[in-house]
């Protein structure tokens, strides 16, 4: 019988442990019906687990939990029949589905939950926080990874610093992808890809947006040249070896260069996210205007 469990994450490992080998030995079943008794018994051990322990760590996190609930209600619903295997299996296929976004989302919750409460990424601005608070709502694992690089660059005890570099890369990299997707960006009028550019630069998709948004040619210019500068710095950052003559000098450095392309960074979220524009994130959905096509 199922028995609660003071760590929910153990939960989560047992769920899954035991959806995969419920669906191993439904697998070899060659009844068309399935009236093992054992079988019927580890689909309710499955359910009970999810509703009694999985879920309530879920709705904690904020998770839409309704899909999986209903996949979970039928599997009960045919473990307390004599039901086709083939219906379970249909069940199954829909769970092990859902399982690897559910478990993506629940990681980035977990993360972001954890940041929040270990204290030590405190953000020493109110644009870092705006900004932070924003992608959480946005881009929740952009938002992960500006917060990683803030609670790294506090850390002086760091040894090497590409780790932020690379985070705070990144998270421009997924803001934009998602407010300027390549095939949006590739459908603007007078677009051309760079020379050896397979997808639309960062640099191009500042403009793209920027240009929606109705901005001049005078407005788009540091927006532009902070992109490019972040783009080149981080490459060299990630790319960077103990060169510098001796290993302290080389630590000091790298953090004043990371610490100078976060304010790159700063710079282009704040303008992408409207942090300025007097509209300050709250807790409801974010409506960022609607891009069309640049002119």
């Amino acid at each position: 019988m199922f028995s609660g469990r003071p760590d929910p994450s153990a939960d989560w490992v047992d769920l899954w442990s035991k959806f995969d080998s419920f669906r191993v030995s439904l697998s070899r079943s060659k009844a068309v019906n399935v009236n093992s008794a054992s079988l019927r018994s580890a689909v309710r051990e499955v359910v009970q687990l999810y509703f009694r322990g999985v879920r309530p760590e879920l709705e904690g996190l904020r998770i839409d939990t309704s899909a999986v609930d209903i996949q979970m209600q039928r599997l009960l619903q045919l473990a307390n029949g004599r039901s086709a295997k083939k219906s379970y299996q249909t069940l199954v296929g829909h769970l092990q589905r859902a399982r690897g976004p559910l478990d993506a989302e629940r990681e980035q919750r977990l993360g972001s939950t954890l940041y929040k409460s270990s204290g030590q990424q405190t953000l020493s601005s109110g644009v870092e926080q705006a900004i932070a608070e924003t992608l959480e709502r946005l881009v929740p694992s952009a938002a992960l990874s500006y917060r990683q690089a803030i609670a790294d660059l506090q850390d002086h005890a760091r040894i090497s610093y590409r780790g932020p570099a690379t985070d705070l890369r990144e998270c421009l990299r997924e803001t934009l992808d998602h407010l300027a997707p390549d095939a949006d960006v590739k459908q603007a009028p007078g677009f051309k890809l760079e020379k050896d550019r397979t997808h639309p630069t960062m640099k191009q998709k500042v403009r793209f947006i920027l240009k929606s948004r109705g901005l001049g040619t005078t407005s788009l210019a540091s927006p532009e040249a902070s992109t490019q500068r972040i783009e080149e710095s981080a490459g060299v950052l990630a790319r960077s070896v103990y060169d510098r003559g001796s290993v302290s000098t080389h630590i000091s450095t790298a953090r004043e260069e990371v610490l100078q392309l976060k304010l790159y960074v700063d710079g282009v979220l704040a303008e992408l996210l409207q942090i300025h524009s007097g509209r300050p994130p709250s807790n409801r959905a974010i409506h960022l205007p609607r891009l069309r096509q640049p002119h």
